[in-house]
Parts: C-alpha cells; sequence; structure tokens
C-alpha cells in the first residue's frame, strides 16, 4: 500500500480548498452542511446505505475500484449477500440514518469517505509504486502522537482522512470565532485558554454551530490550540 506523505497543513489547505469550492462562508463563520450536497457538488460520485457489518464495526467504505461488498441485510444470524459496487461509490452504514442516531457521527462518517476519494484513489494502483511522490513513510507517528506503535499504510490513511475532515467540517477561523463569541473572549485576550469544566459545558452548543458531534468538537478546540491543559477520554491523554 502506498500513499503521499501529505503534513498536517498540506491537509488543511486541501480540506479548506475543497470547502472554498463548496461553501466558502464556511471558512469563515459557523454554518450547518448538507454533506450529501457535497458529494454531489465536489465529487459526482454514487453514494448508498447499506449494513455494512452485523455489529456496526464499520461505519462507511469507498470503493476505488468496481468489485463488491457484503452487505447484511436479515436479523441476526442472517448471512450476507454480495452487493456490487462500481469505482468511486461510498457506502454509508444504515445505521447512521436510522431514528434517534448522531447526525455530527453520519457528516464525520461521510466526509471522512469522500477524503479517501480526494486523497487516496492511487493507494492502491500498480502504478502508484513508480510513482516518487508516494512512498512507504515512517515518520508519520510524530504527527499523530505516537498513540501505536508500528503503524500500518491503512492507519496512515486513515488519519490523513479524519485529520482533512476535521478541518473541512470545522475550520480554523470560523470555529475560533465561534469560540471567542461562545465563550465572551474579547479579541485581545490570548489564546489558549485552560480546559475547565466552564469550558466544557459549551462545547456541545460550539459543535451544534458545525453539524458535528461533541467529541469532534473537544478534539478540535485542542488540535487548534483554543485550549490547553489534561483531558482523558476514550483512552487519547492530552497535555
Amino acid at each position: 500500500m502506498w500513499f503521499y506523505n501529505y503534513s498536517v497543513a498540506q491537509l488543511e489547505k486541501i480540506a479548506e480548498d475543497k470547502l472554498r469550492e463548496f461553501d466558502s462562508e464556511r471558512l469563515t463563520m459557523p454554518k450547518g452542511i448538507d454533506v450529501y450536497d457535497f458529494i454531489e457538488t465536489c465529487l459526482d460520485v454514487p453514494y448508498e446505505w447499506k449494513n455494512l457489518t452485523p455489529n456496526q464495526s464499520i461505519l462507511g467504505v469507498t470503493a476505488f475500484n468496481d468489485g463488491f461488498w457484503w452487505v447484511w441485510d436479515g436479523g441476526e444470524g442472517e448471512l450476507p449477500r454480495k452487493h456490487p459496487v462500481t469505482k468511486g461509490t461510498i457506502l454509508i452504514d444504515s445505521s447512521l440514518v436510522a431514528p434517534g442516531a448522531v447526525k455530527g457521527r453520519e457528516n464525520f462518517t461521510v466526509i471522512h469517505e469522500a477524503f479517501h476519494q480526494i486523497l487516496h484513489q492511487k493507494v492502491f494502483s500498480q502504478r502508484a509504486l513508480k510513482d516518487r511522490s508516494y512512498s512507504r513513510t515512517q515518520d508519520i507517528s510524530a504527527r499523530i502522537g505516537k498513540m501505536k506503535p508500528n503503524l500500518t499504510g491503512m492507519d496512515i490513511t486513515e488519519w490523513q482522512a479524519n485529520a482533512a475532515t476535521a478541518a473541512f467540517l470545522m475550520p480554523r477561523q470560523a470555529v475560533t470565532f465561534a469560540f471567542r463569541e461562545t465563550m465572551k473572549i474579547p479579541s485581545h485576550k490570548s489564546l489558549p485558554i485552560k480546559w475547565s469544566l466552564a469550558v466544557d459545558l459549551h462545547v456541545e452548543e460550539i459543535a451544534d454551530m458545525f453539524n458535528v458531534s461533541y467529541t469532534a468538537m473537544k478534539y478540535r478546540l485542542f488540535d487548534l490550540g483554543l485550549v490547553e491543559g489534561c483531558m482523558i477520554d476514550d483512552g487519547r491523554i492530552m497535555f
């Protein structure tokens, strides 16, 4: 598996360029989003909702070539069937659009798969083996935070898609503006501020402005350097 060694800055630029193409207002101001409109407008690839696994262990997949994916149409204990997909197809697990599902989780999954289409169409191509811009890099763990040793190519492409998705759904300038406005932090006061219960109580409000989940926005606030401190959540420790 071969991939381009994108930097964090490159991924953010790619995300912002795509956002500028789709809806430039979202770069500077909080605004909702129709993620399927983005696929139709900027990617022009098919998308479908299917039961991708019997236990929702996989929420989205993207097809880099014509082929098939196993889907579960029946109840528990039923056997899966082959579902044909054409190159470029994005499949989203049906649980993400079920009644009561978290919209922010659906949005992140859809855009994550969209960025696989944008970033990784060559990763499984034999032609990529001859392209010097694609390589098996080993230093990416420093960017991820060394949370996992011996990173695979799949780990790295997943990280790249996640980073681009966060930058697309939660643009730096717009999130900074929303954070200051919500927390009533004047423009002359420098950031970051310390993570606190007061900050935590407002994260959901900011997340709703961008149609993302509480968890996604919380990590974005840390990644953008708007808050600092120690947070332990879902096994991730941030200082």
